[in-house]
């Protein structure tokens, strides 16, 4: 499935150096992809424009076995010709996983006009179009619908104003490293690098500091795939895959079996998160039913509260009325 995350960040060079330090294919839009940086930077000081957010970032994932490397960087391309066509872009492929997967990186500010991207709703419904149709007329798989990304009415406001939101580089941080590791320590020295790190692991929870803005957010705060549950799932589905990659080399005759056991195990762990995220779904549901309860039975003994103030003073008032007589 062809799928896009989207995210921003204060420092390009650093999502460039990331991305590019793993590249398997590069290419460059209005841009020598190998001197990005330098082009990124002279157009940002052109038009004074070098504080706050000084690129877009975006993860667009392909199915395992559809595209191919090269593929796979030209459609990054073609995505990023639709969508930021007067923008310096950088287009970085990945192949260390199965889905290979294009990190692109947009310059913020126009070439031709000087003005700031703008990462608001309606642009990042529009890449989300642009890249089902793209992957439509190439016979790519569109999914019916991504992961759920949960976004505060606050974060929201900045995103669509073109602000940095510190919440969103958690979960960028959180995407280029999820998928590298099988256990929270290896997650969490990478997440480091990254200026993130895990300030808290309980039983049904994980909270994350930015390290920069010294601000904590629990991972069910920021969407289904960034909590413990969802973590965890996916550790167990990397350790399963490699042990699946570094068993002993088969015979021709098992293969047919080799390629019945990767379907099973896919069917698997498809069914392992889809019982995790009904069971965390049941969870919220209680959770919030009993909250509605509590409310109930608050506003009940706020209103009996009430009835016996008003009842007093009547009281009160009454006997205030009999002395009187």
């Amino acid at each position: 499935m062809a799928t896009t995350k989207l995210g921003n960040t204060k420092s390009a060079s650093r999502a460039i150096n990331y991305a590019e330090e793993r590249a398997e294919e590069k290419s460059g839009l209005n841009c020598d992809v190998d001197y990005a940086k330098s082009y990124f930077k002279q157009t940002r000081a052109l038009y004074g424009k070098e504080n706050g957010v000084q690129a877009h970032t975006i993860i667009q994932s392909f199915k395992p076995g559809e595209v191919t490397s090269e593929e796979c960087n030209k459609l990054g391309l073609e995505l990023a010709k639709k969508i930021a066509p007067e923008h310096q872009v950088a287009i970085y492929t990945h192949t260390d996983k199965e889905h290979f997967h294009n990190h692109i990186i947009i310059n913020s500010v126009n070439l031709e006009t000087g003005k700031k991207y703008q990462s608001n709703k309606e642009q990042r419904d529009f890449i989300k179009k642009a890249n089902d149709q793209l992957c439509h007329e190439q016979g790519l798989s569109v999914p019916e619908k991504s992961a759920e990304l949960r976004y505060t009415l606050a974060e929201q406001n900045m995103i669509d104003k073109n602000k940095p939101s510190w919440k969103n580089e958690i979960r960028m941080a959180i995407e280029e490293t999820k998928d590298q590791v099988t256990n929270l320590n290896e997650f969490n020295d990478l997440l480091k690098e990254k200026g993130v790190q895990i300030a808290r692991v309980t039983k049904d929870n994980i909270t994350y500091e930015h390290l920069e803005e010294n601000k904590k957010v629990r991972g069910n705060k920021l969407g289904d795939t960034y909590d413990k549950g969802g973590l965890i799932h996916g550790f167990t589905a990397e350790k399963q895959r490699r042990e699946l990659e570094q068993s002993k080399p088969i015979e021709p005759k098992q293969a047919e079996q080799r390629e019945r056991d990767w379907a099973d195990f896919a069917q698997s762990t498809n069914s392992i998160e889809q019982d995790r995220k009904r069971s965390e779904r049941e969870k919220r549901e209680r959770e919030e039913k009993e909250r509605l309860i509590e409310e109930s039975h608050r506003r009940i003994r706020e209103e009996r509260i009430q009835q016996e103030q008003k009842e007093r003073e009547r009281i009160k008032k009454s006997r205030g009325f009999d002395l009187e007589l």
